[in-house]
């Protein structure tokens, strides 16, 4: 049977790579003495997956792993807190068979930066970037989609979704609107989607068991 966790992945952990979170994510696991299964073969690993890893320092409110469990246990959730590390929070478990990676589609981004630093005047929807570390171009609206500006108190607050096939680095977005680069700038990804749907609202509805 399998579960799924969502973290929320922030404070100094969120410059974790990819790797370094997979190992607290499953040393928290460990702790939490929940019943795993591992591979076969000579060389066992637990049977985990993980979404698509965000750049370091992207706030990680979206952090969903899919574990293959031998039983259903009391009080998991509980044990995964008590064990796990500040900054990596266990918020919800879902017990169910549905496979995020086969369903996700894409993420909802979200970007705080001090309106100081920002002119919105210089966004231009028609600009090209040339993503360089992938070798890929195109226009501002193939790789950030349904792009919205709102003010929260001295931050402007930048949303927007991206496909799994055209992540890229936010700072393609908010870079050219920059009047300054000595400012603090926040990212985060705030949900996984599924087509129009978010991947919290189908664990709901396919669930059999949930812990909060």
């Amino acid at each position: 049977m399998y579960a799924i966790i969502k973290y929320k992945k922030y404070g100094l952990m969120r410059f974790l790579s990819a790797i370094e979170t997979s190992n607290a994510i499953e040393r928290n696991i460990r702790r939490a003495h929940l019943p795993f299964t591992l591979t076969k073969g000579f060389h066992q690993k637990m049977k985990i997956s993980y979404l698509d890893p965000m750049p370091t320092g992207v706030i990680n409110l979206a952090l969903y792993v899919r574990i293959e469990l031998q039983q259903i246990i009391d009080k998991a959730m509980q044990k995964l807190r008590e064990t796990s590390v500040n900054g990596l929070y266990p918020e919800k478990i879902w017990w169910t068979d549905l496979n995020p990676n086969r369903i996700v589609t894409g993420y909802e981004f979200k970007i705080l930066v001090p309106q100081d630093c920002v002119d919105l005047s210089k966004y231009d929807p028609e600009m090209v970037l040339q993503v360089t570390e992938k070798s890929k171009s195109g226009l501002i609206s193939d790789f950030f989609e349904n792009i919205k500006f709102d003010f929260q108190g001295k931050f402007v607050v930048i949303r927007y979704l991206q496909r799994r096939d055209r992540l890229i680095r936010s700072r393609y977005l908010y870079e050219p609107i920059l009047t300054r680069k000595d400012c603090l700038i926040l990212v985060q990804c705030t949900e996984a989607f599924c087509n129009d749907r978010k991947l919290s609202e189908l664990l709901e509805e396919s669930a059999w068991a949930i812990e909060c």
